[in-house]
């Protein structure tokens, strides 16, 4: 089989897959909310009969990519940060500064992950109203984006001690 073909490009697919889930996952939200709202175009303005429901679920899936969004921003080290006076300090405390800004944001994610997670839990009777399913699904993203977070933080903690 030829280079675009077969067995090769279906591994490549997995290993996408596999080590990438998370963007493969922001990228597939992108192309829903794209679908999402396209639908609610046409139906209002080409058939003059709006859904309910395309506007509420393009939000919904919004949160869900952009708190999956930064954790990968995490992940690449894209977030803002200001190092001018890290680079001042004793090079011993240079070292030890990341370590606690990962240490102190890694407890911050564990808890907002736990207690995002019981509240998704406490609302699972509410129910959207356009929808009309559980506002857990939307209240999930909180802790499994934090979740993913965590585990970034977690790597980079190890990463560092490394060194």
């Amino acid at each position: 089989m030829g280079e675009n073909g077969g067995p090769m490009k279906i591994l490549s697919w997995v290993k996408v897959i596999y080590q990438n889930p998370v963007e493969l996952g922001c990228g597939v939200l992108m192309a829903a909310i794209t679908a999402v709202v396209f639908l609610q175009v046409v139906s209002r303005y080409v058939f003059s009969y709006p859904f309910d429901w395309p506007e509420e679920l393009a939000r919904y899936l919004f949160i869900w990519v952009a708190l999956l969004g930064a954790a990968l921003a995490l992940k690449r080290g894209a977030h803002f940060s200001i190092d001018a006076l890290v680079k001042r300090l004793p090079a011993r405390w240079q070292l030890i500064v990341p370590v606690l800004i990962h240490t102190s944001l890694g407890i911050f994610t564990l808890v907002v992950s736990v207690k995002g997670f019981q509240l998704a839990l406490r609302v699972r009777e509410q129910l959207s109203p356009g929808m009309e399913v559980s506002m857990t699904y939307a209240y999930l993203s909180v802790p499994v984006s934090f979740a993913i977070m965590f585990k970034y933080v977690v790597w980079e903690v190890y990463s560092l001690f490394k060194k």
